[in-house]
């Protein structure tokens, strides 16, 4: 009888694991469907701005797709994180943004991950 319990279990946390990304649209514990990452804050694009003069002025945002029933990942979802962030930080702006395939996607349990990063801040 433990041996029938334990299988449907283990699929259950097995399937459940999210990803260890840090500001991921999918989080630790996941079982279907990647969220929308909405654009609420005021952080606008731009392609230039002043040099980056501090660490936290590096912004990233992550969208995985953890599972293989997820949707792919969203180059939106992953902008909107890192403008999140940079917002969080106090910062009103974000330049040089780049969004590139994560080589190490399945190292942090995704099957695909697109990066977003810039350098944030203030207009």
């Amino acid at each position: 009888m433990k041996r029938l319990l334990a299988l449907p279990c283990m699929a259950l946390f097995l399937t459940s694991c999210g990803t260890v990304t840090q500001n991921s649209d999918v989080g630790v514990v996941h079982v279907a469907g990647r969220q929308t990452v909405a654009d609420d804050t005021a952080v606008t694009v731009t392609d230039t701005g002043p040099a980056l003069t501090d660490e936290k002025q590096r912004v990233t945002g992550s969208s995985c797709m953890n599972k293989v029933w997820d949707p792919p990942p969203s180059k939106d979802n992953a902008i909107n994180l890192m403008k999140r962030q940079a917002a969080s930080r106090g910062y009103n702006a974000v330049h040089s943004v780049q969004v590139v395939k994560d080589p190490a996607a399945l190292v942090k349990n995704c099957w695909s991950t697109l990066i977003a990063s810039g350098i944030a801040y203030s207009k």
